[in-house]
């Protein structure tokens, strides 16, 4: 290979002076990334493929059977009533006047009815029945809280008796007299006084004083 000939310029001509050429921009790193923009905007919906499925919906419950009402007996066919003799009802008793009244339920079957009646010293002719097996005789004192079965208050204006004077009691269907412990005293039949717890026993017409009154002692047959 021949050597390359150098000569130098001429003289005259007038060097060109070359200006440096820059460099190349160095490329971007390598760490670099550029954002992506976004899929979707907040207002539109996103692709389908990103949507999740929606649960399978389940299949509707069959309804129950309807309930079936009880079966409904029959009821049973009347029973044709049976023809009976008549019995004419007993003829009912009609009171007459004076006569005592008739029996009570709330009276004892084993205590016998028996009543006093005054005789004098009162109201002649009233009566009081006795259907208790203990029958008090006094007066009526509604302070002293005294309320007698036999109450003499006004028949006895000169208040001779006791407001606690006296007491018939029925023993085995047998009336007894007994004292209370009166001022004026008890008498049967007028015969001695009656000594106050001593009970003597009463017949039928027996005569009973108390203070000055005098009442008459009778069973009601």
């Amino acid at each position: 290979m021949a050597p390359a000939d150098f000569s130098p310029p001429p003289p005259n001509v007038p060097s060109v002076a070359m200006a440096p050429q820059p460099y190349p921009a160095a490329p971007p790193a390598a760490d670099v990334f550029a954002v992506a923009p976004p899929l979707f905007s907040a207002g539109a919906s996103a692709p389908s493929s990103m949507t999740p499925p929606a649960p399978p919906v389940p299949p509707p419950m069959p309804a129950p059977p309807a309930m079936s009402s009880p079966p409904v007996t029959p009821a049973p066919p009347p029973v044709a009533a049976v023809p009976t003799a008549s019995h004419p009802a007993p003829p009912q008793k009609t009171p007459t006047p004076g006569s005592p009244p008739p029996a009570t339920s709330s009276t004892s079957s084993s205590v016998p009815r028996a009543k006093l009646v005054i005789q004098r010293g009162g109201t002649v002719g009233k009566e009081f029945l006795l259907t208790e097996t203990e029958s008090n005789i006094g007066r009526w004192d509604a302070d002293g809280g005294i309320f007698p079965d036999v109450d003499l208050d006004q028949d006895d204006p000169e208040a001779k008796v006791s407001r606690r004077h006296a007491r018939i009691v029925c023993q085995d269907g047998q009336y007894v007299l007994e004292d209370l412990g009166s001022t004026n005293g008890t008498f049967v039949n007028r015969g001695r006084r009656l000594l106050p717890g001593n009970r003597h026993p009463l017949n039928d017409g027996d005569e009973i004083i108390v203070g000055k009154t005098f009442l008459k002692f009778h069973y009601i047959r």
